[in-house]
């Protein structure tokens, strides 16, 4: 075996457990799967695709082994002389690929599939309570202003922010991937506003987020 034969089933292989760790992926919710590994900027990749690349892989595989079994190194020169073309002459800068994924980035997905406990349904409403709160609702009152979330409420999501926050940072999260990240959760505000939200509160979630980073 010629060392680009080498390189070239090095390669492959390391293709293989990439695509082996993204079938797993595709069971993921597109909370967990951001936080699974620290990828680059891309879309998602579909089961479809994940399921199409690795029967490609398959048979690539297939076919360099043939011809290193037969003793020719041509393919895998030409492989390579493929790879550092496409590189440098024939690659734009898209989204829409699969990027690799490896088992020492991965992050625990037992403690990310842990679902939380449901909410406690609400008490019953009265009529007495339903008519005295249309009384005492903001539409009644020409001074409020219903476009406003609830003090609580914010004060909520700023702290599902901060929580998100000090969880990343201390997986290996640098800051400036923060606010995507967190944008992208479930539930949780647009950039701009978490961008905000970590600008106010960036003493305290570098603390707690070292904090935690010395304990694991």
């Amino acid at each position: 075996m010629t060392p680009a034969d080498e390189r070239i089933v090095q390669l492959l292989a390391k293709w293989r457990k990439s695509l082996d760790l993204h079938t797993r992926y595709t069971r993921l919710s597109d909370d967990q799967y951001w936080l699974v590994q620290p990828w680059p900027q891309h879309q998602r990749p579909t089961p479809w695709i994940v399921d199409l690349a690795s029967q490609r892989l398959a048979d690539l595989q297939r076919i360099v082994q043939t011809r290193v079994a037969a003793g020719d190194p041509s393919l895998s020169e030409a492989l390579e002389l493929m790879s550092f073309l496409a590189n440098l002459v024939g690659s734009q800068h898209v989204q829409r690929y699969i990027p690799t994924a490896e088992v020492e980035q991965q992050r625990p997905i037992e403690s990310l599939t842990v679902q939380d406990e449901p909410p406690a349904p609400p008490p019953p409403v009265s009529d007495a309570t339903t008519a005295r709160n249309k009384v005492l609702s903001p539409a009644s009152d020409p001074h409020s202003k219903p476009d406003q979330p609830p003090e609580e409420d914010k004060a909520s999501l700023d702290s599902e922010v901060v929580r998100d926050a000090i969880r990343l940072l201390s997986w290996g999260r640098e800051w400036h991937e923060l606010p995507a990240a967190i944008a992208r959760m479930s539930g949780r505000p647009k950039t701009a506003q978490v961008r905000q939200i970590l600008k106010a509160h960036r003493d305290t979630i570098e603390l707690q987020a070292t904090d935690l980073s010395a304990k694991h």
